[in-house]
């Protein structure tokens, strides 16, 4: 009696050993698995710090109109006075005018190459330096004229001291489009134009004019502004954005990568159990891959883009509404007016390649490369 109950305990003694065994692979790979998620946590937020919580302000500030003018244009950047001079101390200061009209400053759209019209002075019977007059073009109908010092103009019109604030989402994008205009209209008379953002308005302080302020200030930065002028002179800004298919992209990932592959064959051979744990395997493998192969991407698309601008700046990437499709790149380029034809041919190229699409936008002033 006794050796017949002996066998069954031996039996269920080799159970317990088996299911121990189980347990710990299963526990090895559960703790795998957390490390790994720990590891990805730790990527996502490191990136989610260094894309969210430290952006550039301009970057923002230029993201933000984009949106707003998407309809119509790309507004490469946008500047809002106040946020501007808080950043700076070398921009013209804000205070009351002593004496005069204390109601009014001046809108400031950009500096333009003087030059251009001195050259002409003898055929015209104009003085060197002297005011010129563009027209009733300015925001809300303003007169816009120039205010010159040296081989310098700035162009204006006279405002009030307060920003040009509105609710009305229509009344801004108009604001925004005339202000464009405005420097549309300064290249074409000057040739070069150092555009400046929306809203920047010069006031008085202490005992100087809006005038006599916005004149020291040109005195001031006129060596840095030249330089500027001559940075920009023959060179137009243009947008460049790339975007990829994230489901094209896995299916050709899924194709190429061996240990993708080595990853699937394996599920096929799993309990249930095992297989859930190893399709989590494989989506974190895909993923790492993905990351991989942009970073790649990215690189040859810069070197590629670089070869045709004389200047790139690499803008914040943008959150796309359309989950199939998703944003590697965003540029803004300083082209000579010569290249641009080949900077579109080799996007064009780009363009071709399996799984991604080119955005090609411009040209625009230079406001990307004059700050």
């Amino acid at each position: 009696m006794m050796k017949s109950l002996e066998a069954p305990e031996e039996e269920v003694v080799g159970d317990h050993r088996e299911n121990d065994k189980l347990k710990e692979i299963i526990v090895k790979i559960v703790r795998e698995e957390i490390e790994v998620m720990v590891r990805e946590a730790k990527e996502e937020i490191k990136e989610i710090v260094r894309t969210e919580l430290f952006p550039m302000l301009r970057s923002a500030v230029r993201e933000s109109i984009s949106r707003e003018l998407e309809e119509v244009a790309y507004q490469p950047q946008r500047a809002v006075a106040k946020e501007e001079a808080e950043e700076s101390d070398d921009e013209p200061t804000i205070t009351i005018e002593a004496g005069g009209d204390q109601r009014l400053g001046l809108y400031l759209y950009g500096i333009a190459d003087a030059k251009a019209l001195t050259g002409l002075a003898g055929s015209w019977g104009r003085a060197p330096h002297a005011q010129t007059e563009l027209g009733q073009i300015g925001i809300e109908e303003n007169a816009v004229y120039t205010i010159p010092y040296k081989e310098l103009s700035a162009i204006v019109h006279d405002c009030p001291l307060e920003p040009y604030n509105s609710e009305d989402e229509e009344v801004v994008k108009g604001w925004v489009k005339t202000h464009q205009h405005v420097l549309d209209v300064a290249e074409e008379k000057f040739g070069t134009v150092i555009p400046f953002g929306f809203d920047r308005i010069i006031k008085a302080e202490d005992r100087a004019s809006a005038k006599e302020v916005l004149n020291k200030w040109m005195s001031e930065e006129f060596d840095n502004l030249k330089k500027m002028m001559e940075k920009i002179r023959g060179k137009k800004e243009y947008g460049v954005q790339i975007f990829y298919i994230p489901s094209v992209m896995s299916e050709k990932i899924a194709e190429e990568s061996e240990e993708i592959m080595r990853i699937k064959e394996e599920i096929k051979s799993k309990s249930p159990g095992a297989a859930y744990m190893y399709k989590q395997k494989l989506e974190i493998a895909i993923k790492k891959e993905m990351e991989s192969r942009m970073v790649f991407y990215f690189k040859d698309f810069y070197n590629r883009i670089k070869r045709h601008v004389e200047e790139i700046k690499v803008e914040k990437t943008k959150k796309m509404d359309e989950m199939e499709k998703q944003m590697i790149m965003n540029l803004s380029c300083l082209v000579a007016n010569d290249a641009y034809k080949e900077l579109g041919a080799e996007l064009e190229e780009m363009d071709k390649e399996e799984g991604f699409s080119v955005r090609f936008t411009g040209p625009w002033p230079a406001y990307s490369f004059v700050s």
